[in-house]
C-alpha cells in the first residue's frame, strides 16, 4: 500500500506542469574532496528546472603542497585542468595567492607561499589561462592549527571572476 501512494505521488508530481517550466534529469559530474588522498569525480542525476542559460557552480580545488616544496604534483595538476574545464573557465581571470604552514620561519615561508603561488600561475598560463594577481601570505592564514592537518595549510588557492583586467602583478 506504501509504495503504490508513494508511486502515484511522484507519477502526480511529474504530471502536473509546474508553471509550464519543463523539468529535466541529467547527469552530470560531481567533484568532492576526501580527506587527505585526492578528489573523487563521479556522474550523479541531478533533477530541476529546465533552463536554457544554465548557471554551473564552481569550486576550484585547492592544490596542496609537499612540506618545503613549490613542485607541481602531476595529480594535482590534472585534477585542477579538469576541474577548470568543467567549469568552462576560459573566459575567466584568475588571482592566485600561496600559503604555507607555520613550520619554519616566517621569512622562508612567504617566500615559499609566493614560489608556490607563481608555479600555479605559470601551470595556468601555460594552459591558456589569464592571472591577473600573485601573491604569498606565507603561514598567517592557517585553514587549521592541529598540527596533524598543517598539510591543509600550504596550500594555493585560486579565485576566479569575470575576465576584465589584464595586467599580471607579481
Amino acid at each position: 500500500m506504501k509504495r503504490k501512494i508513494i508511486l502515484s505521488t511522484l507519477i502526480s508530481m511529474m504530471v502536473i506542469p509546474k508553471m509550464s517550466q519543463a523539468m529535466e534529469i541529467r547527469q552530470e559530474p560531481y567533484t568532492y574532496q576526501m580527506a587527505m588522498v585526492r578528489d573523487i569525480t563521479t556522474n550523479t542525476f541531478v533533477i530541476g528546472e529546465w533552463a536554457s542559460s544554465r548557471k554551473m557552480v564552481c569550486r576550484v580545488a585547492q592544490v596542496l603542497f609537499e612540506l618545503g616544496s613549490a613542485v607541481l604534483e602531476p595529480m594535482a595538476a590534472e585534477t585542477l585542468l579538469s576541474n577548470l574545464k568543467q567549469c568552462e573557465a576560459m573566459n575567466m581571470a584568475f588571482q592566485v595567492t600561496g600559503h604555507a604552514c607555520r613550520l619554519g620561519p616566517e621569512q622562508f615561508n612567504q617566500s615559499l607561499s609566493l614560489q608556490r603561488a607563481r608555479t600555479v600561475a605559470r601551470f595556468l598560463q601555460d594552459h591558456g589561462f589569464t592571472v591577473t594577481a600573485v601573491q604569498g601570505r606565507g603561514s598567517r592564514q592557517p585553514v587549521t592549527d592541529d598540527p596533524r592537518e598543517f598539510f591543509k595549510n600550504r596550500r594555493v588557492e585560486i579565485t576566479m571572476q569575470p575576465q576584465r583586467m589584464s595586467r599580471m602583478t607579481q
